[in-house]
């Protein structure tokens, strides 16, 4: 493959996220965040689902690939790989068939064009109470605090993550839990931290 031809994770990033930040919807995206064992590429929240994005540019390996599926799909409501030519033909064995696919090209001007080659679909043997579960985990200790504070649920200084987020399941049920942690993630303040 000619150098010049090498398609780049950061090039293959800006046209993803352009893509989605083009359709006016309001989203968030996060780069390189910590999903279980592996370390999501991508991660974009809606207001109500969360999308996974596994990026395998021409200079990638695909040998991690199974491990990275199981922790995407732990967190994540639909999970897409993107790709180029390079390996196009050998993705679609070495996703599971709900994964959606994009494919990245350059046409003759070097210009990139991004098309879903497969869309995804939500994990049909999934259990959305453990995915929710995993999903809360994304959320700071703070943030559960303001959700449970704003709801007046009781207490919470002695609480942990874990019995903050069972509280906010448990009085406000799955969609309003789901809603929330999307919210809160949207609404991330990384500021607070700087002048630490």
């Amino acid at each position: 493959m000619n150098q010049q031809d090498m398609l780049y994770d950061t090039d293959m990033r800006e046209i993803l996220f352009e893509t989605y930040e083009n359709t006016g919807e309001h989203l968030r995206i996060f780069e390189e965040l910590v999903i279980g064992k592996s370390r999501a590429d991508a991660i974009l929240v809606k207001e109500n689902e969360i999308l996974g994005f596994e990026i395998k540019s021409d200079k990638d390996s695909l040998v991690r690939l199974t491990t990275q599926v199981k922790n995407y799909e732990r967190f994540c409501d639909k999970c897409y790989i993107v790709t180029g030519i390079h390996y196009i033909d050998r993705i679609e064995e070495a996703v599971p068939d709900h994964w959606g696919i994009y494919d990245i090209m350059r046409d003759e001007e070097g210009n990139l064009h991004i098309e879903v080659f497969r869309e995804a679909e939500k994990n049909p043997k999934e259990r959305p109470t453990t995915k929710l579960k995993n999903q809360m985990n994304l959320l700071w200790r703070m943030e559960l605090i303001k959700i449970v504070k704003e709801h007046k649920l009781g207490g919470v200084t002695t609480r942990n993550k874990k019995q903050l987020r069972d509280l906010i399941v448990e009085k406000l049920g799955k969609e309003e839990a789901k809603r929330l942690t999307c919210e809160a993630l949207m609404e991330r303040d990384y500021s607070i931290f700087e002048n630490q």
